[in-house]
């Protein structure tokens, strides 16, 4: 059970990254005057997860209609969608209207952001994989400690009431 658990997490694992490397560039154009880098169009459709990997400072995703109004850090602020949950390494936008958005951020930096998305029931089986594989894991965890711990020691061989213990042989 723990073998089968780390492999449907392992699976989930994976399943994230091809589905994730299936749909995202670092492609980014660069707006001299404004110092603005944006993303090519990411097209969202309904239930559409849009993620950022390894995001930077000043930085945001920006629905088409508003990346004209966009021209210094503060504007960003201002026109950029609300990030649903985020890490160091991640953001998610879950639950955006339909539609083309841009990641857009200021200042050059020496490695680009990744962008792309997956879809909803993408996302589901990533999520169902993941936890399936960490509770079963558990189980097989516990499992094998309470196999480890109930485990019969060998009998002695020469206890008393051993039939082939040589000093019980009656003559």
């Amino acid at each position: 059970m723990l073998i089968i658990g780390i492999a449907m997490l392992a699976g989930g694992v994976a399943y994230f990254e091809n589905s994730f490397d299936s749909a995202h560039s670092t492609n980014f154009t660069e707006n001299k005057a404004t110092a603005l880098y944006a993303s090519n169009n990411i097209t969202v459709k309904s239930g559409y997860i849009v993620m950022i990997e390894n995001p930077v400072s000043n930085s945001g995703l920006v629905n088409y209609s508003s990346l004209a109004s966009v021209k210094n850090a503060s504007a960003l602020k201002s026109a950029e969608q609300p990030v649903t949950d985020s890490s160091s390494t991640l953001q998610l936008y879950i639950d955006l209207k339909p539609g083309t958005y841009k990641y857009v951020y200021f200042n050059g930096t020496s490695k680009a952001p990744e962008y792309g998305y997956i879809t909803g029931s993408q996302f589901n089986i990533i999520e169902g994989m993941v936890a399936g594989g960490v509770i079963i894991g558990l189980i097989g965890f516990i499992v094998m400690i309470y196999g480890a711990i109930k485990k019969q020691k060998p009998k002695n061989p020469y206890a008393a009431d051993d039939p082939y213990n040589i000093d019980n042989i009656k003559i």
